[in-house]
Parts: structure tokens; C-alpha cells; sequence
């Protein structure tokens, strides 16, 4: 069975994706959650026991990767806005497609991270890519020390 549910939570929309199988464990019926995957999401339309299910992005786990962007901002001097900052981290996480010009070229275009182009468990990725390239390239410290500062930024410590 294929499924769709959304809640609104305290901090808005959650996006969540995954699939679920019907198993038995221990005599007990249950759904089973399976990995994400290309072929996993192909074989729902195969498969009548296979339930997908979708909740939408956590509006504060948004706020908390602008929180970065603005840590990251603070502590640089090679970018004049947050937007050029941002373009950067998305190329540097892999977060873009590549285009062919007319003249052969290949040049990068950022994806966008908005609400409707990433659920939320894509977005946790993109973060997570994203404090690796900041402790890579921008601030040195731990990933500890980035929590704790953007935490700060969001006004939670």
C-alpha cells in the first residue's frame, strides 16, 4: 500500500519519506522500515505490501542551517553576502546539476534547498555535508564547537 501523511508540528511542517514493509517478528505483524533507495521506491508500485510514507521539513532544522550559514559568514572574509556563501557550500556539498552549454562547457547549478524541492530527511544530509565542508574549509574546530555556536546564533545555550 502506498501512503502519503503530513502533520503540522510546533515548529511547522515535517517532511519525512521512507518505505515500509509488512514483516512478522516473533509472531507479532509489523511494518518494517527499508532503506531508502532508488530500487526500493521503484519496487512500491511492484509490490502491494510495500507503504510509503512522507512528512514534510522541520521549519527549526531550516533555521538551524541558516544559523551555520551565519556562524560560517561571521568567521570568513572572501564572501560579500550570505547568498554567495551559500552557493559555495551547496557546489562544495555536491548539492547541484551539471548543465552542458551550447559551446560544451560544463558549468554546476546549485539545487535549491527550498521546503518543496527536499524532504526533510534530504535536507538532514545536505547539513550534515554541510558542517563537513565548513570544518573542511572554513572554520576549524570540531563539529561539537559548530553546534554550540549556532545554537548560540538560534539563542538555545
Amino acid at each position: 500500500m502506498i501512503g502519503e501523511r503530513t502533520k503540522n508540528g510546533l515548529f511547522g511542517a515535517f517532511n519525512l519519506k521512507f518505505i515500509l514493509q509488512k514483516a512478522e517478528i516473533n509472531g507479532i505483524k509489523c511494518l518494517v522500515p527499508l532503506p531508502e533507495s532508488e530500487e526500493n521506491f521503484k519496487r512500491l508500485s511492484e509490490f502491494p505490501e510495500l507503504w510509503e510514507h512522507k512528512k514534510s521539513r522541520n521549519l527549526l532544522f531550516h533555521r538551524k542551517f541558516f544559523a551555520l550559514l551565519k556562524v560560517v559568514f561571521d568567521n570568513q572574509e572572501k564572501y560579500e553576502n550570505q547568498e554567495d556563501l551559500l552557493v559555495e557550500i551547496k557546489l562544495k556539498t555536491g548539492h547541484y546539476k551539471e548543465h552542458v552549454t551550447t559551446k560544451g562547457q560544463i558549468i554546476y547549478v546549485p539545487r535549491s534547498i527550498a521546503f518543496e524541492n527536499m524532504d526533510q530527511i534530504s535536507f538532514e544530509l545536505f547539513y550534515d555535508k554541510a558542517i563537513d565542508v565548513v570544518l573542511k574549509h572554513f572554520i576549524s574546530g570540531t563539529r561539537e564547537e559548530i553546534d554550540r555556536k549556532v545554537l548560540e546564533v538560534l539563542n538555545f545555550s
